[in-house]
């Protein structure tokens, strides 16, 4: 019997709300594999780094359709599985999985899989020990690196950006609590900043008040959790009536964007919300933001995966690329929604950091083998943490940058 369940949202849903879902895998294996035309040579033919890793069906979106029909008919439980939640949490969320199964079969394997962890969760299985500092972290200090909420704001110390609970603004910089907190990615909050400021956008920040967003807590299935926060945030947004809020952050987008709408009974936010290479795309159209200044440089793109796979943003960035005087793009293999992911989401790092950065690693290696580029250019804080720890192990002269740096480059600056 087909469930109804199109009327609930996804943060209500439990595994029985995906049985028809579940018992219609086809185990096609496009859940692994890349895009059929889209494959040149085998060594790239590959999308989903669990499995790529592995090789074990129970890491793939396949294995864990069939781990979730299995537990909604009883078929077994964590106690005959004692591997299960290293099953379930050794995932990326990347969404590789679901963007090829909606393709396929119209279904939803990674949204099955955070349903997965929420149940773990829910059953004390999970999250991994691993996660727990984390999830603690965010309830003790509104973030998830041990950071004293008075740190947050130290990135803007020398910037004239106002506060934005005190003084009105449209549009409101959520910073992020890597941007924010990392040293190493504090020039990616300022010059954000600085170029939208220069470009006359009437900027707020929150500073020392912002708070998490939620999205990794989302991604580790702590529904308790994330819904109590996501609840603080919108109301918080919603009491400093901005237009608009832009984010750096393809984390924090993705939650704030995409993830609160499927909060149940959550005041509904009443501003857009943008990732700022969508913004700054728009502001070099409307000729506010002008990149004169000639940046000499091959470069691959990175497609984050919250970015690209969950909000279906590619272009944006490949047309602030192509702005910049001096900027020759070289894309890699595998691009846009058939991407490989940089390792370092949904808890893989936190928990299994090896596998991570072997993930890491390997889009190091496309990008080698693929192009001549000089730079990998992201706009991500996960993934610039992630692939940045397995260059500065290297000796290679390849570079990583933020996209947000070359824009400031290209802007005299």
């Amino acid at each position: 019997m087909t469930q109804k369940t199109d009327n609930k949202k996804f943060f209500e849903k439990s595994l029985e709300d995906y049985r028809d879902q579940v018992w219609g895998c086809a185990r096609c294996n496009w859940c692994q594999n890349q895009w059929g035309w889209n494959v040149k040579n085998a060594e790239y033919s590959e999308v989903c780094p669990a499995f790529h890793e592995y090789r074990f069906f129970p890491y793939s979106g396949m294995g864990k359709m069939h781990i979730a029909r299995a537990l909604i008919e009883g078929d077994f439980d964590g106690e005959d599985a004692p591997e299960l939640a290293e099953f379930i949490y050794t995932c990326t969320t990347c969404g590789a999985c679901e963007m090829n199964c909606q393709r396929m079969q119209d279904k939803e394997p990674l949204k099955i899989n955070e349903t997965l962890r929420a149940m773990l969760v829910k059953e004390g299985l999970g999250p991994l020990p691993e996660h727990k500092n984390l999830i603690n972290s965010v309830k003790s200090y509104d973030n998830p690196w041990m950071q004293p909420r008075t740190q947050r704001d130290r990135w803007a110390r020398k910037i004239n950006i106002r506060d934005a609970k005190k003084e009105k603004c449209e549009t409101l910089f959520f910073v992020g609590c890597t941007t924010a907190l990392d040293p190493s990615m504090a020039t990616v909050a300022q010059n954000t900043a600085k170029i939208l400021l220069k470009a006359g956008v009437d900027l707020g920040m929150l500073g020392k008040d912002e708070i998490c967003c939620g999205s990794p807590i989302a991604r580790l299935g702590d529904r308790e959790t994330f819904l109590a926060l996501a609840k603080r945030n919108i109301e918080r947004l919603n009491s400093l009536g901005v237009k608009e809020i832009v984010t750096s952050c393809p984390g924090c987008f993705r939650a704030i964007r995409q993830d609160y709408a499927e909060i149940p009974e959550a005041p509904e936010i009443n501003f857009n919300v943008y990732h700022t290479v969508e913004y700054l795309d728009r502001l070099i159209k409307e000729g506010k933001l002008e990149l004169k200044t000639e940046v000499p440089m091959k470069v691959a793109w990175h497609d984050p995966c919250h970015l690209g796979r969950h909000c279906g943003i590619y272009d944006a960035p490949r047309n602030i690329l192509k702005a910049i005087p001096g900027i020759k793009l070289q894309e890699k293999e595998r691009i846009k929604d058939q991407s490989w992911c940089c390792g370092g989401g949904g808890g893989a790092r936190t928990a299994f950091l090896d596998f991570a950065q072997i993930t890491a690693g390997k889009l190091i290696d496309e990008v080698k083998n693929t192009t001549d580029a000089e730079a990998i250019v992201t706009c991500c804080p996960f993934c610039e943490q992630n692939i940045g720890d397995v260059l500065s192990r290297t000796e290679d002269k390849l570079e990583l940058i933020d996209l947000i740096d070359l824009v400031k480059k290209a802007t005299n600056g």
